[in-house]
């Protein structure tokens, strides 16, 4: 299976894998760096009784260490939040945070977060999120970037 997942005109076809934790964070970290690296992806860890939303990468405590804490991109917590509105039932508050993290992460691009200084700040990223989010046309916006690609 993991091999399906490198292949490229096989890889759309997996929605939802479920693995044992051990597996599932390996397998997460791989699969984040088909479709922009670690620090664009949440996670999800559902139960019965409760779930928990989180960045796949962790605290990105080696990027504080070396002071670069003010560059780690905030996109894998915000799609953790988008995540977490749809497991809460907020699916139209979910439905537009995933749009707007399209247009700025995969269509506009207007801002880049590389992780050093050389790239946008966090807080930089998280604003265009923002204000992408309060445009009165983000569905429309988003529907003609969908339909160029």
């Amino acid at each position: 299976m993991t091999a399906k997942l490198i292949d490229p005109s096989r890889r759309s076809q997996f929605d939802v894998i479920v693995l044992p934790n051990l597996y599932g964070d390996i397998l997460t970290d791989e699969t984040a760096q088909i479709q922009g690296g670690v620090g664009t992806v949440g996670s999800a860890n559902i139960g019965k009784p409760y779930a928990m939303f989180e960045a796949i990468h962790g605290t990105a405590l080696r990027m504080v260490k070396e002071g670069r804490a003010k560059y780690a991109n905030p996109m894998s917590m915000i799609k953790a939040g988008a995540m977490m509105l749809e497991h809460l039932g907020f699916v139209d508050k979910a439905k537009y945070l995933n749009m707007a993290i399209d247009i700025c992460n995969s269509f506009e691009r207007k801002i880049v977060v590389t992780g050093r200084s050389d790239g946008a700040t966090g807080e930089e990223m998280a604003n265009y999120v923002i204000e992408t989010l309060k445009d009165p046309n983000l569905e429309e916006k988003w529907k003609k970037h969908v339909e160029k690609t």
